[in-house]
């Protein structure tokens, strides 16, 4: 914030206001109320607008806050751009026979390029996760952070905008402080979201609240319509914006539908439930909204509803982390457009990219879906939730063999229990054995190496190797830690050709059996488990992990501002600062400006 500067001022709204002889009175409001929509192509500021009014979510925010409350570390939702603006605030008049002191807000901000090593700070030193949002970081943690943090003093008029995925901290102070804020979604957030937000949303089973993939598409369905009567010949400056985000959406549309296309090889899915899209299907495990295709489970509805039933449905995603009912298999396909609509859009949108941009500038090159499908490389999300249906067994849940199957289940065991010895043929009749732990599994919980045939099960390439089920999935030759030279168990240490793994992140583990749907269980990893014990034997070098992400965070915030030609400005320098803030590189503003409140920083603790 600049040191001095004009801030905005808000009066109170008198109870006997005549509206309708403002708007009269008023040259601004008589504009916007007489503007013609629709003259010219333009953008829109925020896309979740493109959504129909039924399918937004409320992200209009109000926070009334005082001296002691606050709001813990955490990103803004699916990546989405913040904004917030401090309406009103205790002035230290005298109110109701008291006198009041002074409201403000206290930010602590990070940078966007950062999240990564401010993630593993969080979990490696802090001990918690970020995204479950439950930790308030205090002064001294923020000073023995490898990353820069941003502290800002926020009043009333002063507006704050928070990038997406920059990880931030408001403490509040004074008598009293009000609040707006609100979230926009933006092509390039959309792209944060669904590649990172959501993954991470899904592992902590949070919320998604702005349907990020129904945003790609009606927001693809409006820039169609803006762009229909454009001339690649003439088109101005706006409409040359509005192609380039239309391609960048449509480039996630492509990978939306590419995941979920069925297997090429096998016969085509026939039966398969039509449930007309109206936004309000959700993962029962993660609880994500579902945008199309689906599993769901017909012998696990109950009826907790008005309705009578409860369904259980499950995203691709979860189902191929090994999440699901109890069921584990025979669940039934759904979804909630014709395959045939969004393929037929698909060609349409692509037809009209290539017309209008015939020059192809961004150089990426839209081809038709089959020959999408074609060059794509690995299966589809939905392909290998094909396969998993065919290898995972079947549970009748009305009978006791249920039981059978959760003391099958080594990976949710305490690691302390006692394995019992098998022998080989014994081994082959019942499955095979995980070349990590040793313990036999069934063979539809390992992943089998196609070049040496060895058996790893996914917890503890999860744990090990930060292997995610779906990574050896979706290959169609997968190749182990041992063929990679990368095996880090014991007997493979001592191979002197070996280089054996580290994993790259601590993960703290996350019980999510009080978020997710009674019915549900997990079967290929327990994600409850953390990675301490594989750090351990690794070294546990923290200062290592922590400078190898800010090697990364760094390298990108150069190429940024090589790419963007940013010129980074020299702060004025402070002679003698009133307080003593360590290495935090604290505005100077705040130190000029007449009634701050910014108090040292071992006086804020939560």
């Amino acid at each position: 914030m600049p040191a001095q500067r004009p801030r905005a001022a808000f009066e109170p709204i008198p109870p006997d206001l005549d509206v309708a002889a403002l708007v009269k009175s008023t040259p601004n409001f008589e504009h916007v109320t007489h503007a013609e929509p629709g003259k010219k192509a333009g953008k829109p500021g925020d896309l979740m607008s493109c959504l129909p009014t039924s399918m937004r979510a409320e992200n209009l925010m109000c926070y009334i806050g005082h001296e002691g409350t606050y709001t813990p570390s955490h990103y803004e939702m699916c990546a989405s751009l913040g904004q917030n603006i401090m309406v009103e605030a205790s002035d230290g008049s005298v109110e109701y026979g008291m006198k009041t002191i002074p409201g403000s807000s206290i930010w602590f901000m990070t940078e966007s390029k950062d999240r990564r090593v401010v993630s593993e700070y969080w979990q490696s030193t802090l001990g918690h996760d970020i995204d479950i949002e439950d930790h308030f970081a205090q002064i001294n943690a923020w000073k023995a952070a490898p990353f820069r943090t941003y502290i800002v003093e926020q009043r009333p008029g002063d507006f704050i905008l928070i990038p997406p995925l920059a990880a931030h901290q408001v403490w509040n102070r004074g008598t009293r402080t009000m609040k707006v804020a609100w979230n926009r979604t933006t092509v390039e957030t959309l792209s944060l979201a669904l590649s990172e937000a959501l993954p991470h949303a899904r592992m902590v089973c949070r919320d998604e609240q702005y349907k990020n993939k129904a945003i790609v598409y009606y927001s693809l369905e409006h820039y169609s319509e803006l762009l229909e009567k454009a001339d690649a010949k003439s088109m101005d400056s706006k409409q040359q914006l509005l192609l380039k985000d239309f391609e960048h959406l449509f480039a996630l549309y492509t990978q939306i539908l590419l995941s979920e296309s069925f297997s090429q090889d096998k016969a085509e899915e026939k039966d398969i439930e039509y449930i007309p899209f109206d936004s309000n299907i959700t993962c029962s495990y993660c609880r994500c909204n579902i945008f199309n295709r689906f599993l769901t489970c017909p012998w696990c509805a109950d009826g907790q509803t008005i309705d009578g039933e409860d369904p259980y449905d499950i995203c691709m995603e979860c189902y191929v982390m090994g999440r699901s009912c109890a069921c584990l298999s025979r669940l039934k396909w759904a979804e909630q457009f014709p395959w045939s609509e969004l393929t037929g859009k698909y060609e349409n949108w692509r037809d009209q990219i290539c017309r209008l941009n015939k020059s192809n500038l961004s150089g990426q090159i839209f081809w038709p879906l089959t020959e999408e499908r074609a060059r794509y490389g690995k299966k589809t999300l939905a392909e290998m939730c094909q396969e998993e249906l065919k290898r995972r067994p079947w549970v009748d849940i009305t009978k006791p063999v249920t039981r059978k199957i959760e003391d099958n289940l080594s990976d949710s065991e305490s690691p302390a229990r006692k394995r019992r010895k098998t022998r080989l043929s014994h081994e082959s009749e019942e499955g095979g054995r995980c070349h990590i732990c040793k313990y036999i599994e069934p063979i539809w919980k390992l992943a089998s190496c196609d070049y040496c045939n060895q058996n790893y099960c996914y917890g503890s390439l999860f744990r090990a190797f930060n292997i995610q089920p779906q990574e050896t999935m979706e290959v169609y030759r997968w190749m182990c830690p041992k063929c990679q030279k990368i095996c880090s168990c014991a007997a493979c240490r001592r191979d002197p050709s070996m280089k054996p793994f580290e994993p790259t992140c601590t993960l703290l583990g996350h019980d999510t059996r009080k978020i997710a749907d009674p019915r549900s269980v997990e079967t290929l990893v327990d994600f409850r488990q953390s990675n301490l014990r594989w750090l351990k034997k690794a070294g546990d070098d923290e200062i290592e992990r922590l400078k190898k992400h800010q090697k990364e965070a760094d390298e990108k915030r150069q190429q940024a501002m090589i790419e963007y030609r940013i010129q980074l400005e020299g702060s004025p320098r402070v002679s003698a600062p009133a307080t003593e803030y360590g290495d935090i590189p604290v505005d100077p503003a705040l130190e000029k400006l007449s009634g701050s409140i910014l108090t040292p920083p071992d006086s804020i603790t939560p």
